[in-house]
Protein backbone atom coordinates (compact mmCIF):
# COMPACT_ATOMS: atom_id res chain seq x y z
CA UNK A 1 0.00 0.00 0.00
CA UNK A 2 1.73 3.66 -1.10
CA UNK A 3 -0.60 6.59 0.70
CA UNK A 4 2.85 8.57 0.80
CA UNK A 5 1.21 11.11 -1.66
CA UNK A 6 -0.72 13.80 0.20
CA UNK A 7 0.45 11.44 3.45
CA UNK A 8 -0.23 14.01 6.37
CA UNK A 9 0.81 12.47 9.57
CA UNK A 10 0.18 15.06 12.17
CA UNK A 11 1.20 15.10 15.85
CA UNK A 12 -2.31 15.35 17.66
CA UNK A 13 -2.49 18.01 20.38
CA UNK A 14 -5.79 18.67 22.18
CA UNK A 15 -7.35 18.74 18.91
CA UNK A 16 -5.77 17.07 16.43
CA UNK A 17 -5.57 17.79 12.66
CA UNK A 18 -3.61 19.05 9.94
CA UNK A 19 -4.61 22.43 10.03
CA UNK A 20 -5.26 24.49 12.41
CA UNK A 21 -5.21 25.35 16.31
CA UNK A 22 -3.94 23.07 18.31
CA UNK A 23 -3.45 24.69 21.18
CA UNK A 24 -3.78 22.64 24.55
CA UNK A 25 -7.10 24.14 26.71
CA UNK A 26 -6.26 24.83 29.78
CA UNK A 27 -8.47 22.77 32.23
CA UNK A 28 -11.22 25.21 34.28
CA UNK A 29 -10.90 25.82 37.69
CA UNK A 30 -11.91 23.87 40.07
CA UNK A 31 -13.49 24.00 43.75
CA UNK A 32 -10.79 21.92 46.01
CA UNK A 33 -12.40 20.14 49.25
CA UNK A 34 -11.64 23.01 51.12
CA UNK A 35 -13.56 24.94 49.28
CA UNK A 36 -10.95 27.46 47.10
CA UNK A 37 -10.74 27.91 44.18
CA UNK A 38 -7.42 26.20 42.32
CA UNK A 39 -5.67 28.02 39.87
CA UNK A 40 -5.81 26.79 36.21
CA UNK A 41 -3.03 24.81 34.80
CA UNK A 42 -0.17 27.22 33.03
CA UNK A 43 -0.76 27.10 29.39
CA UNK A 44 1.65 24.86 27.58
CA UNK A 45 2.93 26.40 23.98
CA UNK A 46 2.42 23.97 21.22
CA UNK A 47 4.57 25.43 18.64
CA UNK A 48 7.53 25.23 21.28
CA UNK A 49 7.02 21.94 22.17
CA UNK A 50 6.56 20.75 18.22
CA UNK A 51 9.96 22.35 17.46
CA UNK A 52 11.55 21.02 20.61
CA UNK A 53 10.17 17.34 19.10
CA UNK A 54 11.19 17.82 15.20
CA UNK A 55 14.69 19.33 16.73
CA UNK A 56 15.43 16.46 19.10
CA UNK A 57 14.34 13.66 16.20
CA UNK A 58 16.42 14.87 13.76
CA UNK A 59 18.88 14.84 17.09
CA UNK A 60 18.30 10.93 16.40
CA UNK A 61 18.87 10.18 13.34
CA UNK A 62 15.42 11.67 11.83
CA UNK A 63 14.81 14.30 9.52
CA UNK A 64 11.89 15.68 10.98
CA UNK A 65 10.57 18.48 10.16
CA UNK A 66 9.54 21.82 12.37
CA UNK A 67 5.65 22.20 12.81
CA UNK A 68 3.98 25.41 11.43
CA UNK A 69 3.27 28.64 13.52
CA UNK A 70 0.51 26.62 15.33
CA UNK A 71 2.54 23.47 16.38
CA UNK A 72 0.94 21.36 13.43
CA UNK A 73 3.21 19.17 11.48
CA UNK A 74 2.11 18.60 8.05
CA UNK A 75 4.34 16.37 5.22
CA UNK A 76 4.88 17.78 1.92
CA UNK A 77 5.38 14.52 -0.51
CA UNK A 78 9.77 15.80 -0.44
CA UNK A 79 9.28 15.68 3.56
CA UNK A 80 7.45 12.37 3.86
CA UNK A 81 10.17 10.70 1.46
CA UNK A 82 12.71 12.53 3.44
CA UNK A 83 11.31 10.95 6.43
CA UNK A 84 11.04 7.35 4.68
CA UNK A 85 14.74 7.72 4.79
CA UNK A 86 15.57 6.57 8.46
CA UNK A 87 14.29 2.56 9.20
CA UNK A 88 11.04 2.26 11.36
CA UNK A 89 13.73 0.94 14.03
CA UNK A 90 14.84 4.44 13.94
CA UNK A 91 11.68 6.18 14.32
CA UNK A 92 10.54 4.18 16.87
CA UNK A 93 13.91 4.82 19.19
CA UNK A 94 13.59 8.50 17.66
CA UNK A 95 9.91 8.79 19.09
CA UNK A 96 10.57 7.25 22.36
CA UNK A 97 13.00 9.63 23.57
CA UNK A 98 11.22 12.87 22.31
CA UNK A 99 7.86 12.31 22.71
CA UNK A 100 7.59 13.53 26.23
CA UNK A 101 8.52 17.19 25.12
CA UNK A 102 5.43 17.20 23.88
CA UNK A 103 3.49 16.58 26.87
CA UNK A 104 0.48 18.95 28.11
CA UNK A 105 0.34 19.56 24.03
CA UNK A 106 -1.19 16.33 22.65
CA UNK A 107 -3.80 14.36 22.74
CA UNK A 108 -3.26 10.07 22.28
CA UNK A 109 -6.57 9.22 21.98
CA UNK A 110 -7.48 7.53 18.68
CA UNK A 111 -9.91 9.40 15.99
CA UNK A 112 -13.48 7.59 16.23
CA UNK A 113 -15.02 5.90 13.29
CA UNK A 114 -17.34 8.37 12.56
CA UNK A 115 -15.04 10.81 12.64
CA UNK A 116 -12.58 8.33 10.36
CA UNK A 117 -15.55 8.30 7.50
CA UNK A 118 -15.83 11.82 7.80
CA UNK A 119 -12.60 12.68 7.23
CA UNK A 120 -13.01 10.72 3.64
CA UNK A 121 -14.98 12.87 2.17
CA UNK A 122 -12.61 15.98 1.98
CA UNK A 123 -10.14 13.51 0.66
CA UNK A 124 -12.78 12.25 -1.90
CA UNK A 125 -12.90 15.85 -2.84
CA UNK A 126 -9.07 16.18 -3.31
CA UNK A 127 -9.20 12.84 -5.48
CA UNK A 128 -11.93 14.35 -7.81
CA UNK A 129 -9.79 17.87 -8.06
CA UNK A 130 -6.83 15.66 -9.06
CA UNK A 131 -8.23 13.70 -11.68
CA UNK A 132 -9.16 16.50 -13.25
CA UNK A 133 -5.68 17.43 -13.42
CA UNK A 134 -5.00 13.83 -15.12
CA UNK A 135 -3.64 12.66 -11.93
CA UNK A 136 -5.22 9.55 -10.93
CA UNK A 137 -5.28 8.66 -6.74
CA UNK A 138 -6.03 5.49 -5.11
CA UNK A 139 -9.05 5.13 -2.46
CA UNK A 140 -8.95 7.28 0.23
CA UNK A 141 -7.58 6.24 3.65
CA UNK A 142 -7.79 7.30 6.93
CA UNK A 143 -5.60 5.46 9.70
CA UNK A 144 -5.18 5.88 13.34
CA UNK A 145 -1.32 5.15 14.81
CA UNK A 146 0.05 5.26 17.88
CA UNK A 147 -0.24 7.83 20.77
CA UNK A 148 -3.16 9.89 18.51
CA UNK A 149 -1.24 10.38 15.33
CA UNK A 150 -3.34 9.97 12.47
CA UNK A 151 -2.83 9.48 9.00
CA UNK A 152 -4.65 10.93 5.87
CA UNK A 153 -3.79 10.14 2.18
CA UNK A 154 -4.96 7.45 -0.62
CA UNK A 155 -3.86 3.72 -0.73
CA UNK A 156 -2.58 4.36 -4.03
CA UNK A 157 -0.72 7.16 -5.55
CA UNK A 158 0.65 8.20 -9.52
CA UNK A 159 4.49 7.45 -9.50
CA UNK A 160 6.64 10.42 -9.38
CA UNK A 161 7.82 12.29 -12.72
CA UNK A 162 11.07 11.88 -13.94
CA UNK A 163 11.95 15.14 -14.78
CA UNK A 164 11.76 18.07 -12.71
CA UNK A 165 9.03 20.16 -14.73
CA UNK A 166 6.45 17.51 -14.17
CA UNK A 167 7.34 17.10 -10.43
CA UNK A 168 6.95 20.30 -10.39
CA UNK A 169 3.48 20.30 -12.07
CA UNK A 170 2.03 17.61 -10.20
CA UNK A 171 3.17 19.33 -6.86
CA UNK A 172 1.64 22.59 -7.96
CA UNK A 173 -1.33 20.79 -9.11
CA UNK A 174 -1.73 18.58 -5.32
CA UNK A 175 -0.95 22.03 -3.36
CA UNK A 176 -3.98 23.20 -5.86
CA UNK A 177 -6.11 20.96 -4.70
CA UNK A 178 -5.50 20.95 -1.15
CA UNK A 179 -5.74 24.95 -0.82
CA UNK A 180 -9.45 24.89 -3.37
CA UNK A 181 -10.86 21.85 -0.87
CA UNK A 182 -9.66 23.82 2.25
CA UNK A 183 -8.85 20.10 3.13
CA UNK A 184 -6.88 20.96 5.95
CA UNK A 185 -9.48 23.13 7.89
CA UNK A 186 -12.06 20.38 7.29
CA UNK A 187 -9.69 17.92 8.44
CA UNK A 188 -9.28 20.15 11.48
CA UNK A 189 -12.93 20.78 11.86
CA UNK A 190 -13.57 16.91 11.81
CA UNK A 191 -10.97 15.90 14.49
CA UNK A 192 -11.72 18.95 16.88
CA UNK A 193 -15.67 18.21 16.62
CA UNK A 194 -14.19 14.68 17.74
CA UNK A 195 -12.18 15.95 20.73
CA UNK A 196 -14.67 17.57 22.06
CA UNK A 197 -13.09 20.83 20.69
CA UNK A 198 -15.70 22.48 18.59
CA UNK A 199 -17.09 24.66 21.45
Amino acid sequence: MDARFLCVVPLLAAAAGCGGSHEATPPSSKTSAGGSLAAPAPRLDPYKAGVAYARCMRAHGVPHPDPDANGDFHLTPAQDRAMHTATPKQHEAADAACFHLLKGTVSTKPLSRGAQRAALVPLGEVRSCMRGFGYQLGKPIVKNMSRGRAMFGFDKSPPPPHDAQSRRRQHAAQLGCEKSTRLAAKLDAIIKADRGEDR
